[in-house]
C-alpha cells in the first residue's frame, strides 16, 4: 500500500506559518525605523534653510526676525503629500 503524496501537511505548513511570522516580527521594526529616519531627514531639510537664514538675518541686523518675510529663504520643494 503505497500512497502518492500530494500536497502538503498540517505540519509542514505551520512550519512555513511560523517561519514567515519570525521573519515579520523582525523586518516589521526594522522598516518603522527606516521610515522614522526617513521623516526626520526630510523634517531637518525643511528646517536647516530656515534656522540658516534665520542666523544670517541676526547676523546682518543684530536682532532676530519677526516674521518669515523677513528672511531670504532657498526652500528645497515639498512633496504634495506631505
Amino acid at each position: 500500500m503505497k500512497k502518492n503524496k500530494r500536497g502538503f501537511t498540517l505540519i509542514e505548513l505551520l512550519v512555513v506559518v511560523l517561519i514567515i511570522g519570525i521573519l515579520a516580527a523582525v523586518a516589521v521594526p526594522q522598516y518603522n525605523k527606516a521610515v522614522k529616519r526617513a521623516r526626520y531627514r526630510e523634517k531637518l531639510s525643511i528646517i536647516t534653510p530656515l534656522a540658516t537664514a534665520a542666523q544670517e538675518y541676526y547676523l546682518t541686523h543684530g536682532t532676530h526676525p519677526t516674521s518669515l518675510d523677513d528672511l531670504v529663504i532657498n526652500m528645497p520643494e515639498i512633496p504634495a503629500d506631505g
